[in-house]
């Protein structure tokens, strides 16, 4: 969970790229076990949740929802609520609070203005990975600079307009093995970006076990050991054609911390990137 300080958050809504849409919170809960949160005034901020795994429940006034895998939940700033889930099949959610003026015109387009019950909009559940919700998160865990946030904010836009147009179709019947591999191929092209096995196996319908199994099937790799032989394979072509640091490389390859980049390419090539670049090749 990621929350921006108050005196940064304040210079943040002044902002002229901010001051439309600036996202204030951030988190990932993986099976939040007996998780609850009442706000009997609301938040100042409005407040949207997807739900990837288990069950959980949201209610507004006396109406409560059910929440399931799936569902994108929208809490309207300063109208009272409270959500949780319990210890039984616990939720694993994705959320983010967000200020602006735009905010409005978001609820239009999601058709969630006004309502005086939960706003909750049920998202096809093979698909979870496409708003890309994480990397709202994401931005905000490299930092809080004005950059970040910006990055924060153009990730919530991104998702939210991918909501827009997931709430409005039905899901199409595919097999475990048709989710998997569109999983598979989903990463090819969206690997820099944080990936978290669960919210992998949610999308493609399948518990945690028979994901990993599936994808090793088709790969003969783990999905996390993937995910890093594609990051280290791009990183090996820029040592290879560039003359940038390792440090840069580090970054460009989707790694924050150099020291566990040079570790993860020591394992994957057997040698440190200094050591790889240094090998005469062709």
């Amino acid at each position: 969970m990621l929350v921006l300080p108050a005196p940064l958050e304040a210079d943040a809504r002044r902002h002229p790229l901010l001051r439309h849409l600036c996202v204030t919170d951030a988190g990932y809960f993986p099976n939040a076990g007996n998780h609850f949160v009442s706000r009997p005034r609301g938040a100042p901020t409005v407040l949207a949740i997807l739900c990837l795994h288990g069950r959980g429940w949201v209610r507004i006034g006396k109406t409560s929802r059910t929440i399931r895998p799936g569902d994108f939940v929208w809490l309207r700033a300063n109208v009272g609520h409270a959500y949780g889930s319990g210890a039984k099949d616990p939720w694993t959610i994705v959320w983010a609070h967000a200020a602006g003026t735009e905010l409005a015109g978001w609820e239009d387009l999601l058709g969630v203005g006004g309502l005086a019950a939960p706003a909750v909009l049920p998202l096809p559940d093979d698909r979870l990975e496409e708003p890309s919700f994480d990397r709202v998160y994401a931005a905000l865990e490299r930092g809080f600079s004005i950059r970040h946030l910006v990055a924060a904010s153009a990730a919530l836009r991104f998702t939210l307009s991918m909501v827009a147009q997931l709430s409005t179709e039905r899901p199409k019947s595919r097999s475990a093995e048709e989710r998997v591999a569109r999983s598979i191929e989903a990463l090819r092209s969206d690997w820099q970006r944080p990936h978290r096995l669960e919210e992998l196996a949610t999308a493609a319908k399948v518990s945690v076990a028979h994901y990993s199994s599936l994808f090793r099937q088709r790969t003969g790799f783990s999905p996390i050991d993937f995910l890093i032989r594609l990051r280290i394979r791009h990183a090996c072509r820029l040592l290879d054609t560039t003359s940038i640091t390792v440090k840069e490389v580090s970054e460009r390859s989707g790694y924050a911390d150099p020291y566990y980049f040079t570790r993860c390419f020591r394992r994957v090539m057997g040698a440190s990137p200094r050591a790889y670049r240094k090998t005469p090749k062709g």
